[in-house]
């Protein structure tokens, strides 16, 4: 970056520092490593302390911008990126919410679906029921596999209430 040109330095290691500062900040910002005073140094190697970049005026001004120049570059990738990792994770976490809701309501639909065949067969209305379907076998098939269905043979309830009177012979 131009905006800070490179301070005059007594110690020639000092400048040798301040270029290879420069040339670890450029490569950060292009690998969109994340940039801090600590890991400008772990990349650099021949720095064994962050305070050593962070103290120094020049270095710690030129370790701000970089810093927001990578700000300034995540944001705009995001805004132009319509696939980016913000929106496809907001897109993702909709579906799974999606996925969810179906699969509660299915399991919802199949618990009831089951209780009215049930109830069906229970009052004798199996056959009847069984009309109203095209290809009964392949639906039953289809109940089944999503456990809709029965498992046992549903019989009919024997009638309740009193039993008839008998005439008394006599």
């Amino acid at each position: 970056m131009d905006k800070h040109p490179l301070p005059a330095r007594k110690a020639a290691s000092a400048a040798a520092l301040d270029r290879a500062l420069l040339v670890t900040l450029e490569e950060m910002l292009d690998d969109d490593e994340t940039i801090t005073a600590r890991a400008a140094v772990r990349r650099m190697g021949s720095v064994e302390a962050a305070s050593s970049l962070t103290r120094d005026p020049w270095r710690a001004a030129v370790l701000a911008d970089h810093q927001a120049e990578q700000v300034r570059i995540r944001r705009q990738i995001e805004k132009s990126d319509k696939t980016s990792r913000t929106n496809v994770t907001a897109a993702l976490a909709r579906e799974q919410g999606r996925a969810a809701d179906l699969e509660r309501k299915v399991a919802l639909l199949t618990a009831s679906h089951l209780a009215l065949i049930q109830a069906v067969g229970e009052m004798g209305g199996l056959r009847a029921w069984a009309r109203f379907f095209d290809g009964y076998d392949g639906a039953v098939r289809q109940l089944r596999a999503l456990g809709a269905m029965p498992d046992a043979e549903v019989m009919p309830l024997p009638p309740t209430g009193p039993a008839p009177r008998r005439r008394r012979e006599g």
